[in-house]
């Protein structure tokens, strides 16, 4: 699976999505390649590959047939602790604040493209699709 689109610093696009096994709530890890030198089996001699590194985690939210929407994780903290206070969302039951990070990504690579909801009016006819 491959990155195909960044939306913004908090949603990025794969290029996998329901055909390829992906479900909404799964956890994907985006990785890099930790240099450019294999490992080397000293038994064999033999190339094991390359070492990954994580670049991110992130977590999908919609699954489409062929590409899935992923954002980054929510982390809890206490309200009194909360760095930006204007990002969070209270939950008034435990009194912690949900905060979603950003990912690490290249803002020049960042196309957005993904309104919340439309402003046209449900008319008869409109496709439905089962989520």
């Amino acid at each position: 699976m491959r990155i195909a689109k960044i939306i913004s610093t908090k949603q990025i696009v794969i290029n996998a999505g329901q055909e390829d096994g992906i479900k909404k709530g799964d956890t994907l890890e985006i990785i890099d390649k930790f240099g450019s030198d294999p490992v080397i089996d000293p038994d064999t001699g033999e190339s094991l590959g390359c070492l990954d590194i994580s670049k991110g985690t992130v977590i999908v939210s919609q699954v489409y047939p062929h590409m899935a929407i992923a954002e980054a994780p929510y982390k809890t903290t206490n309200m009194y602790n909360a760095l930006n206070p204007s990002a969070r969302l209270i939950d008034a039951l435990s009194g912690n604040t949900h905060i979603q990070s950003d990912l690490n990504v290249d803002p020049k690579e960042i196309t957005g493209g993904l309104p919340q909801a439309s402003d046209t009016p449900i008319k008869v006819g409109d496709i439905v699709i089962k989520r």
